[in-house]
């Protein structure tokens, strides 16, 4: 619904990527994980997977871990290929006055849904259907509910 590595609203799936650069006697380890849209997916796949294809060998453990890495990169990858593009259109969902005001009748219907444990994601596109905004413009109002209420003690 709405990317975490560039924050528009499009198509996402869940990656773990990861990297690692191995030197002799000690290695770095990289990783992204979250909801990314796939030309995310896809530029986070590149810059992580070729710098551990490329830098990833070089020491003991690294020899060892590096071929894991790739192949969980790579089955993820695989695994994101049909995903719909990221439309030309897309951008970060912003939220008016208008969309609060077209929104606050189904808070209480949200938090209901929310309470027993439905997906989010139908929430958030059904309550868009009703109320004429975007799913990513749902999940913002809901976000700033929870952020306005007080913190629990």
């Amino acid at each position: 619904m709405i990317c975490q590595s560039c924050g528009v609203e499009a198509p996402t799936k869940y990656v773990s990527f990861h990297q690692n650069i191995g030197m002799l006697v000690m290695r770095t380890h990289k990783s992204i994980s979250g909801n990314l849209c796939k030309s995310c997916i896809h530029s986070n796949f590149w810059k992580l997977t070729g710098t551990t294809f490329f830098l990833g060998w070089w020491g003991a453990h690294s020899m060892i871990i590096t071929p894991f890495l790739l192949l969980n990169n790579m089955g993820r990858y695989l695994f994101c290929l049909p995903m719909e593009p990221v439309p030309p259109a897309a951008r970060p969902p912003e939220l008016s006055d208008r969309d609060v005001e077209v929104l606050e009748p189904y808070a209480k219907e949200i938090f209901e849904r929310l309470e027993k444990n439905e997906d989010f994601a139908s929430i958030a596109t059904d309550v868009s259907r009703l109320a004429g905004v975007t799913p990513g413009q749902v999940a913002i109002y809901v976000q700033a509910i929870i952020n306005s209420q007080p913190a629990a003690e």
